[in-house]
């Protein structure tokens, strides 16, 4: 069935679906051309254009995302070389991850500040380099470790752009514990800011992370919904401490995961903006556009065939791009099997120099605007995220709705459902679950993954991550110790 792009069943959606059911010859046609996503979210086969819909602003037309990456090896020797080499072949930005926090993936470094000053030794602080840190349940002395290091190593305060990634609600989940009830922990985080206010450095200070509920396996609105119950507790909690409302909104920073699926990582981008846009408005604040990091989501990542795992970061990249990120960090593909070498550490650089130089996706702001499928999918995050929300807050907050276990009960339940749908055959894994390597060899990392340990003191279910794969890769023949 040929048609030409003046034939008006392009653009007649009733002419273009009686000619699709004629092609099915009986088949149903919502069974076999729609489907619905883990929010019931149904998705079309064919959508006409949004009429009259403007780009949502956040990253300006033509300026590049910040290109991140990792420093989680606690060698800081080691450290130090990856980072120069690093800042010397493309990248503007660094990570550095410390032990415990929500992408440690259970290596990380100290909170240190010779082992900080080690790291960064030799790096020009002061020349616009984007610094981010990824902090653990005790960020305060994360980020005392960072900023007693700029002293040392001759940087003042307010030369070095950081975000400091303050991070308790979201450590706090993973761990399943807070120290202190809402109101001490709200205290402590205004704390720490204030206190590196005084040293002068600019922020953003906390952030309301997603991280935790993607890779436990939530989905697009609940890892929506918790990061904006996050960022209202941190704008309240900044507020009480004595920071004008306008002030404390620039504070916050915002992280989330880009998966494989990049129309629905595209909408989740664009959606956090429109919800975050319409608090600053029921706040009486004139919306500003907010600074939104990505990473590459550590659920999608597989031990078996971690090739693949190069084409599912190229994808989840592709969609944080489009969908505006301030700043993107890939995951090197073998992280999920250990402290990943210089070889994956490049490829994972590369992958982000590729889209932004060859590729010029940061050329248009938002260039889903419009879109009809884009645009429906951002709409109907933002209905559901809001419900998720409105969930959080009914619960006492995102404090007492983890405390009391709903929010995990309702990420718990999205995650079985996709397990179910992978066991099924309804969804399938490259490598694992279809088309596995069986002359597969294994793969050199710096570091084995380490055993898991079970957490001790909780206080409440916490959010565990886990990847898709990992259950189905665990009934398949063992490749031996990776080195």
């Amino acid at each position: 069935m040929a048609l030409h792009l003046d034939d008006p069943a392009v653009t007649d959606l009733a002419r273009w679906r009686k000619l699709a059911e004629a092609v099915l010859k009986g088949a149903d046609f919502d069974e076999s051309l729609t489907s619905k996503t883990a929010d019931g979210i149904r998705i079309e086969p064919l959508y006409a254009k949004a009429e009259g819909r403007a780009p949502i602003v956040g990253r300006p037309a033509g300026t590049p995302w910040a290109i991140m990456q990792r420093i989680d090896d606690a060698d800081a020797t080691r450290a130090n070389k990856q980072a120069l080499t690093d800042l010397e072949n493309g990248a503007n930005g660094l990570t550095l991850v410390f032990k415990d926090s929500i992408g440690a993936n259970g290596f990380g470094i100290d909170a240190k500040t010779e082992l900080v000053a080690d790291i960064l030794k030799g790096v020009y602080l002061d020349a616009g380099i984007d610094i981010a840190l990824d902090c653990g349940p005790r960020g305060r002395n994360d980020a005392h470790a960072f900023a007693d290091a700029c002293k040392a190593l001759g940087f003042p305060a307010n030369t070095v752009r950081v975000r400091f990634g303050l991070n308790p609600i979201g450590t706090g989940a993973r761990i399943g514990a807070f120290h202190g009830d809402g109101a001490q922990v709200a205290k402590n985080v205004s704390a720490a800011v204030n206190d590196l206010i005084g040293q002068g450095f600019k922020g953003p200070f906390v952030t309301a992370d997603g991280r935790g509920v993607h890779a436990a396996g939530g989905s697009e609105a609940q890892e929506l919904g918790f990061v904006l119950a996050s960022a209202i507790f941190y704008l309240r909690g900044l507020e009480a401490s004595g920071i004008a409302l306008d002030d404390a909104r620039a504070m916050i920073e915002f992280r989330l995961a880009s998966d494989s699926d990049q129309f629905l990582s595209i909408a989740k981008h664009r959606a956090l903006r429109k919800l975050w846009a319409s608090i600053e408005m029921q706040c009486g604040l004139t919306p500003k556009p907010i600074f939104i990091t990505s990473e590459t989501a550590s659920r999608m990542l597989t031990t078996r065939d971690a090739w693949v795992n190069l084409v599912r970061n190229g994808m989840g990249c592709f969609a944080a791009a489009i969908g505006g990120a301030n700043a993107i960090s890939v995951l090197p593909f073998t992280n999920a099997i250990g402290l990943p070498d210089g070889f994956a550490r490049r490829l994972a650089r590369n992958t982000q120099l590729v889209l932004a130089q060859e590729s010029h996706l940061a050329s248009v702001a938002d260039p889903a605007a419009g879109a009809g499928g884009y645009e429906a999918l951002t709409d109907a995050l933002v209905e559901k995220a809001w419900s998720e929300f409105q969930s959080i807050e009914h619960d006492g907050g995102v404090v007492g709705a983890l405390q009391k276990g709903s929010i995990q009960a309702r990420v718990k339940a999205v995650a079985a459902e996709r397990h179910a749908a992978i066991e099924n055959k309804k969804a399938t894994i490259l490598g694992v679950t279809l088309f596995p390597d069986t002359n597969e060899k294994p793969i050199s990392v710096l570091a084995p993954m380490p055993a898991h340990t079970a957490l001790e003191n909780t206080h409440f279910e916490p959010l565990t991550a886990s990847r898709n794969a990992e259950p189905f890769e665990a009934k398949m023949p063992k490749l031996g110790a990776a080195s």
